[in-house]
């Protein structure tokens, strides 16, 4: 990391993290960090027209990959148009890794043109909103970025990164993120009884999520709702956790209110 700036040492710590796409729509304060990613052809910046697009776009791709996803916004103007899309991905439990440029914050208090509280703006629709303010913290940020994003109930976060933190030396070492082991199994006794309960039941209904989906269970639900004769209902799902023609299959509740 030797005379090397934030801006280089982003691009690696996300590169070391496995995301390899940026989707984005930048502007000035983010020139430097766009200037840096021609020493990094490994990682693809994804321009679009718009921000909601570039917030879409990567949550469609987190949504297929079940891995953290990298958007680039700018500033204020960036951040509001991208709200409607983060709030999409938010109650869809996108794994999003938003960075945010800003001028930096040593104008933060001259009330500039596009001055804004950008962790204020984003944490209605976020799982965490912050902001980078020492240089040194830069890449241990990050992390905690990544890790909340990957972190289930997953969603999108947000991290401000000042135009004069991505311009000062960078001083911390680069590693891989450490993101917990989620994935549980019940015991084989609860399983049992469970099971049990079920098969007694006459009228036995399934409420599922897009756990099912995650896990790859569509076959096995559908299995077990065949046996049982059981309803099968979503919650606000996004995923496709049970084929839509099937005859047990009775579709989303409380997808509106």
């Amino acid at each position: 990391m030797t005379n090397k700036t934030g801006r280089f040492a982003i691009i690696e710590q996300f590169l070391a993290d496995g995301m390899h796409y940026m989707f984005g729509q930048p502007g000035t304060v983010e020139q430097g960090l766009l200037d840096a990613l021609w020493d990094y052809p490994e990682m693809k910046y994804v321009l679009t027209l718009q921000e909601t697009v570039a917030v879409m776009t990567a949550d469609g791709y987190a949504r297929a990959t079940q891995q953290p996803t990298l958007v680039q916004l700018h500033s204020s103007p960036g951040v509001g148009n991208a709200i409607g899309a983060l709030y999409q991905a938010m109650r869809g439990h996108a794994p999003l890794v938003v960075i945010g440029g800003d001028a930096g914050v040593k104008y933060m208090a001259m009330d500039a043109q596009m001055a804004a509280d950008l962790v204020v703006m984003a944490e209605p629709v976020t799982k965490w909103a912050t902001l980078v303010m020492d240089p040194a913290s830069l890449l241990r940020v990050i992390r905690r970025a990544i890790k909340i994003a990957a972190t289930p109930p997953m969603g999108p976060v947000y991290v401000c990164v000042p135009q004069d933190i991505l311009d000062a030396p960078a001083v911390e070492t680069v590693r891989p993120t450490s993101l917990p082991s989620t994935r549980v199994a019940p015991d084989e006794a609860t399983v049992r009884a469970m099971a049990t309960i079920l098969a007694a039941g006459t009228t036995p209904r399934i409420y599922v999520g897009d756990g099912v989906a995650y896990s790859g269970a569509q076959d096995e639900l559908t299995r077990v709702a065949e046996l049982l004769g059981a309803e099968v209902w979503e919650a606000d799902s996004g995923e496709v956790n049970m084929r839509y023609d099937h005859p047990l299959y009775r579709g989303m509740t409380g997808h509106m209110f």
